[in-house]
């Protein structure tokens, strides 16, 4: 496994410490899991923010009641 270090202000690491503690985990797991679903989530809003654009320019919604003619 590789290691990753970074600096922090002691401020910084006894909030983290602290975090980690009321989760019962320990430091790393903490910024690691908290790296990771940050980095997610910021893929997952590039992703949604491209498929919109391509929505807003091709769209191709249609309302409740279009829909049920359709179904009928």
């Amino acid at each position: 496994m590789n290691t990753v270090s970074f600096r922090l202000s002691n401020d910084e690491k006894d909030f983290m410490q602290r975090l980690a503690n009321s989760k019962e985990i320990s430091l790393s797991e903490l910024a690691k899991t908290t790296i990771l679903e940050s980095l997610k989530n910021q893929i997952d809003l590039e992703t949604y923010n491209n498929l919109m654009k391509k929505h807003q320019i091709n769209d191709e919604s249609i309302s409740h009641a279009e829909m049920m003619q359709e179904l009928i």
